[in-house]
């Protein structure tokens, strides 16, 4: 029997309750996504003599591990890492405000005319519509659009958006992609947020797919919702839509870095991008899945039993306002609106001039006026909550990290990982002992996010 009766929508938001049943059908989708990752994070433990492998992620609506439970929140700032790793701040700003193709972050999203759930590895030749479809290279599950003035090019608005696509892909109805739950969903409801949210002027078919592909959210056929649809990438940002940037990919990062890893050496892995890179459980260059890695890490080798807390969400924690400086004499706040969620827990984050007479590009931060929505993500934290109890209680056998971080010494400012893209030469590890290896030059190597990015 667990402690938690029903899993709430993100930031407790109301839109479920006008659907009959889809509060319920929510529950049963994230104990779904929680089975499931627990079942993973299980078979990456090595069988121990001592007795029977025991997995320390749970969920909290079928058990309870006992003793008190602290939640604790993680926390890391919503600017991508990546970028800045990549091309430096500068340059890092220019881009985090565009969109990338989605072709161009991993080739296996593709269309086949024959069969849309086909993969464009395994169809050589075919068309890629992803090249017309396009995403947000923000992959701190935070993302941001910028309305601009399209005669003089300043800023009227700035959005920032941490939903989770599965919320509104089941606010739309039907199955999401990997899961056997049905969603009543309500159609109309989503086009009233769009409408009230995006613009008035969206028409339901702009929500719509029009030709079949294969995305990182699944198969999208004819009809179905298009979570790259034009009001959540060109004209606007309702729900995230980076392909890392997913519920699902916080519930299995979280599930799997409760298993611990020695290296090569037999020496515990405790750096985080060490333990991100070795192990492939997301991207080592970002602020996010390090940190959510590391945190969760650090109690399951203390031994606590560890779960997502009530409700299982991305969230913008906080906005820092020091160092604006807003025209018109009234206090910087009176520029942030929290459009959806609540203080602590922010869903949607509208930053606009409450006057008609100025716009965002007035702002000064630290003195420099605001050209760039990254400006503003710099000053914006994101977290998820988890929660732990019943330290010392299990002492699972250490598995041992297969994969490797390298770094070409000629550039090093990302950490590379093998197995993905063009071959790189002349790269060193970037940690000691990392599969019993002191040095791989010539070695076949990706960037892990570079390789992908670039093709």
């Amino acid at each position: 029997m667990g402690i938690l009766e029903l899993y709430d929508p993100p930031a407790r938001l109301r839109d479920f309750d006008a659907i009959k049943g889809q509060r319920a059908a929510w529950h049963r989708f994230i104990v779904e996504q929680f089975a499931q990752q627990i079942k993973e994070a299980v078979k990456r433990i090595p069988a121990s003599p001592e007795g029977a492998t025991i997995g320390q992620f749970y969920d909290a609506s079928t058990y309870d591990p006992g003793g008190p439970i602290v939640e604790q929140a993680v926390v890391w700032n919503a600017f991508p890492k990546e970028l800045l790793r990549r091309y430096g701040r500068a340059r890092a700003l220019i881009e985090a405000d565009r969109l990338w193709p989605i072709s161009a972050y991993d080739r296996d999203w593709a269309y086949d005319s024959d069969n849309p759930a086909q993969s464009f590895a395994d169809s050589p030749g075919n068309r890629n519509p992803s090249d017309d479809v396009f995403y947000r290279p923000t992959v701190e599950y935070c993302e941001w659009h910028i309305d601009r003035d399209p005669s003089s090019g300043r800023t009227r608005r700035l959005v920032f958006t941490s939903e989770p696509p599965e919320y509104w892909q089941a606010m739309f109805g039907g199955r999401l992609s990997g899961s056997t739950i049905e969603f009543p969903g309500d159609k109309n409801l989503v086009l009233e947020l769009y409408r009230k949210h995006a613009s008035p002027a969206l028409e339901p078919e702009d929500l719509l797919v029009k030709m079949p592909f294969v995305s990182p959210f699944g198969p999208l056929n004819k009809g179905d919702y298009n979570p790259y649809n034009k009001w959540n990438t060109t004209h606007g940002a309702m729900h995230l839509c980076a392909p890392p940037n997913a519920l699902t990919a916080e519930i299995n990062l979280a599930a799997l870095s409760t298993v611990v890893f020695e290296d090569g050496s037999g020496t515990l892995v405790v750096d985080p991008d060490a333990y991100i890179v070795g192990t492939g459980f997301g991207g080592p260059n970002r602020n996010s899945d390090p940190t959510i890695a590391a945190t969760v890490n650090v109690l399951a080798r203390l031994g606590a039993f560890i779960t997502l807390a009530n409700p299982v969400g991305l969230y913008m924690d906080h906005i820092d306002l020091m160092g604006w400086e807003v025209p018109g004499g009234g206090p910087a706040s009176d520029w942030v609106t929290i459009a959806r969620g609540t203080p602590n827990a922010i869903e949607r984050l509208v930053i606009q001039s409450p006057s008609d007479e100025f716009d965002v590009t007035d702002i000064r931060i630290g003195g420099v006026p605001v050209r760039y929505g990254g400006q503003i993500a710099e000053c914006i934290t994101v977290k998820l909550v988890g929660a732990a109890s019943s330290l010392n209680k299990v002492h699972n056998k250490r598995a041992t990290l297969k994969g490797g971080g390298y770094l070409d010494p000629t550039d090093a400012r990302e950490i590379l990982a093998r197995g993905r893209g063009g071959p790189t030469t002349g790269v060193v590890p970037a940690y000691r002992g990392e599969a019993g290896e002191t040095e791989m030059p010539g070695v076949p190597v990706a960037l892990l996010e570079r390789g992908r990015a670039m093709r």
